[in-house]
């Protein structure tokens, strides 16, 4: 028999939002086991856009505030400088010079005192202290304030007092490049330059540079009286080692940009034969030291280059664990692509981009320790909680995880809020759903014989038809409107034996254990609630030993699915009930069951690092208790309590979850035909199923040895046990009305209040009225 149902639904009070849907959020660290007094409050942040940062447009143009603003600020780094020297009278360089640099072509550290000012003026741009007191126009301060320069003063002897002024043989560059190799330098700057071509020593000296993993900065050059268009259409021939084959990336071409991030007059570019190892930064009236202690504007691809050099040692003070080739990587990577799309023969691979350099690049996965006390690393992506309603959102696990470390694609380490990726499966109810619950709704009931009977149940929608059929009748699914199949097989076995077959229903729905359309929140809280419709069998095999005493046997399974993060879960459950009647007026019932979830723990789907588990065993037991005080009044009562081992993930921040306990209970009246014939009225109080104890052992890392590698003990590892308890209690007050009969139509009136929805202190309690009229003809 067809049957259409018509409903219209009023929501009278629009604080029906009944659970939170989201991460979970918590307070304080409640649950949180500390081995030591809380730390300091944090000091004032510094303020790093000072005057004297602004004073050099060359920084904010490469956002170097925020690699200050995450603590790098080049200390413990040293840059070898390749020029004419440096002012080593200069108070605001001084202290960041290093004690070995020297002059390499007397060999003697007297002599390193730079007479032209042209070095003075590149290290300055590395170098130059931080002095935020002093806010005049004429003041700046290095990209990499806190890093050592090595100054190896490269000028032939005599040669800046000359009219053509200094001269610079390969020969030197090449022993200045060895003297920093063998001294342990990683980044060396080199803004010299010329059209002829490096001698064979020179090569080699690069060559042996690359190969202790340095990062050298060159600069491209800048146009003389002499060039043309086409000469300046790529770098001098000195550069020319950047683009050799066993260069490997660690040798970067700096050209020099202006103000508005255009490329300047004077700057060779990238062409085709470098654009892949070309970048670009300020290098057009720079503000830097120069000779007598004065600050002089520069011009100049010498001094985009120092620009690069400092950000290179910005990453090395933050990230020790890199190499040149991974920091040269990484500059090119996250520059700002100037000019035409990728790499082009203007501004090669960008412009530099501290910013971008400082947030984590390519795959990023979680540390984890291993059950023999190694390290492994799991995939970021894909690491997830999906919490059940039981937990109440996993606050105190939210906090236990909110400072987590994170490794990018460089190994790299950064701090992250895992529980930021913890949500709640818990959602508010909906009228959307209210009413899709019954719009459509088909049965069908067919007697097979007198001992067998079969009822089917699906959802057909009907409400697009008409346009369906006139616009998209060419498509082969407009008639497949049937969905949500079920289907529920009932079998007598004679004397007193039944069988029961389900497919598509709840374990719920098989034992019939509640009106769904009753009750909102009633009925559904307890540990069969967690075998839902999705891809469900079971089965039920049944008999009475006399009128009053009846023992249920169920099998069931179930899945979970939850698409948008690719977590499925499934969940078996085998019980035995046995219900007896007292007396006509009373009967009661017990459960004793056990639930085996496989991806799940008591409904909550997790992978990847912060994985609750692989699976769980729940052994459960179940009570209810009902009374008839009156012909009319029914008294009831039920509760639940289990006890859950958690199977533990392989790899994942959570070592070990302790036996979970957990439970729920609900009790209420209803009454029949009590105003007037047909009517139906309940009243109940109810907890839904909560954790009521049980913790978590969750590791963080709480130190990096980044003088070893990951896999060789390079993390410590300190552990925590957190309560998974959730912090609020959920309790339900419901109200139920329905009038059979008002004027052809059924009303249900249901009224809601809830305590702390969700089981999360921090939700507001939350009441609801709702009002629904339906009509069947």
């Amino acid at each position: 028999m067809i049957r259409i149902i018509v409903k219209l639904c009023f929501l009278l009070i629009s604080c029906l939002y009944l659970a939170s849907c989201g991460t979970a959020t918590g307070r304080g660290t409640s649950g949180i086991t500390v081995g030591s007094a809380p730390p300091p409050p944090d000091p004032t942040p510094t303020d790093f856009n000072t005057v004297e940062y602004r004073n050099n447009y060359g920084l904010p143009q490469i956002n170097a505030i925020v690699a200050y603003e995450d603590g790098a600020t080049g200390q413990g780094i040293t840059v070898a400088v390749i020029d004419s020297g440096i002012d080593i009278d200069n108070p605001q360089i001084q202290a960041n010079i290093h004690v070995d640099s020297t002059n390499i072509v007397t060999g003697n550290k007297a002599d390193l005192n730079d007479i032209d000012g042209h070095g003075t003026g590149v290290a300055g741009v590395i170098a130059t202290i931080r002095d935020p007191g002093n806010n005049t126009n004429t003041n700046t301060h290095g990209v990499a304030f806190d890093a050592k320069v090595m100054a190896i003063n490269t000028a032939g002897t005599g040669s800046c007092e000359s009219v053509d002024g200094c001269a610079f043989s390969d020969s030197d560059i090449a022993a200045a490049l060895d003297y920093a190799r063998v001294r342990g330098v990683k980044v060396v700057n080199i803004s010299l330059g010329g059209d002829g071509f490096n001698s064979l020593a020179l090569v080699n000296a690069y060559k042996r540079a690359v190969d202790a993993g340095m990062l050298i900065v060159v600069a491209a050059g800048n146009r003389e009286d002499t060039d043309t268009d086409i000469t300046i259409a790529q770098p001098e021939n000195s550069a020319s080692v950047a683009w050799a084959d066993w260069a490997n990336g660690q040798i970067i071409v700096a050209g020099a940009v202006g103000q508005s991030s255009t490329i300047t007059d004077f700057s060779h570019r990238a062409g085709n034969i470098a654009k892949d190892v070309f970048l670009v930064a300020a290098g057009e009236r720079i503000l830097s030291l120069g000779k007598d202690g004065l600050f002089f504007l520069w011009d100049g691809t010498s001094f985009a280059a120092p620009h690069i050099s400092g950000a290179a040692a910005l990453l090395m003070d933050a990230f020790p664990n890199l190499d040149g080739k991974q920091v040269a990587d990484l500059l090119f990577t996250t520059a700002t692509d100037l000019g035409v799309i990728g790499a082009d023969t203007i501004y090669g691979r960008g412009l530099i981009n501290l910013a971008e350099a400082f947030r984590p690049q390519g795959t990023t996965s979680i540390a984890v320790k291993t059950a023999s006390g190694e390290t492994a690393v799991v995939a970021m992506e894909g690491s997830t909680l999906i919490g059940g309603e039981a937990f109440g959102g996993f606050a105190s696990l939210s906090v236990g995880l909110n400072d987590s470390m994170m490794l990018d694609g460089y190994d790299r380490s950064f701090r992250v809020d895992l529980g930021q990726r913890i949500f709640s499966q818990a959602e508010p109810i909906r009228l959307e759903s209210l009413l899709d619950s019954r719009r459509g709704s088909r049965t069908s009931s067919l007697q097979l014989s007198s001992s067998a009977s079969v009822k089917f149940s699906w959802t057909e929608d009907w409400r697009f038809q008409e346009v369906e059929e006139n616009y998209f009748s060419h498509q082969n699914n407009v008639r497949n409107r049937a969905d949500n199949l079920r289907m529920k097989l009932g079998l007598s076995l004679g004397e007193n034996k039944d069988m029961t077959f389900a497919q598509g229903l709840s374990l719920k729905e098989v034992l019939e254990d509640y009106d769904q359309d009753d009750f909102l929140t009633i009925g559904k809280e307890d540990f069969v609630a967690l075998m839902g419709r999705k891809g469900s069998q079971s089965a039920m095999f049944g008999q009475e030993f006399n009128p009053g005493t009846r023992l249920d046997l169920v099998v069931g399974h179930g899945e979970h699915l939850w698409q948008l993060f690719n977590l499925k879960a499934d969940t078996y459950v085998v019980m035995a009930r046995l219900d007896h009647s007292l007396s006509n007026l009373i009967n009661m019932g017990f459960d004793l069951g056990v639930m085996n979830e496989d991806g799940s723990v008591l409904g909550s789907l997790s992978n990847g690092a912060i994985a609750l588990g692989s699976g769980a065993t729940t052994t459960f037991v179940n009570a209810h208790f009902d009374m008839g005080i009156t012909s009319q009044v029914n008294f009831f009562a039920k509760a639940s309590y289990g006890l859950t081992d958690v199977k533990t993930a392989d790899l994942s921040l959570v070592e070990q979850v302790n036996s979970l306990r957990s439970g729920s209970f609900s009790i209420g009246v209803t009454g029949d035909s009590l105003f007037q014939k047909g009517d139906h009225l309940s009243f109940a109080v109810s907890q839904p199923l909560r954790v009521m104890g049980g913790q978590a052992d969750v590791s963080f890392v709480a130190a990096r040895d980044f003088r070893k590698g990951l896999q060789a003990g390079s993390l410590s590892f300190i552990s925590n046990q957190i309560s998974l308890a959730p912090d609020g209690r959920e309790i339900d007050f419901e109200l139920v009305y329905r009038i059979a009969d008002l004027f052809g139509a059924q009303v249900d009136f249901n009224v809601l209040h809830q305590i702390s929805p969700g089981h999360s202190s921090v939700n507001p309690d939350n009441t609801g009225v709702l009002i629904r009229f339906g009509s069947e003809f």
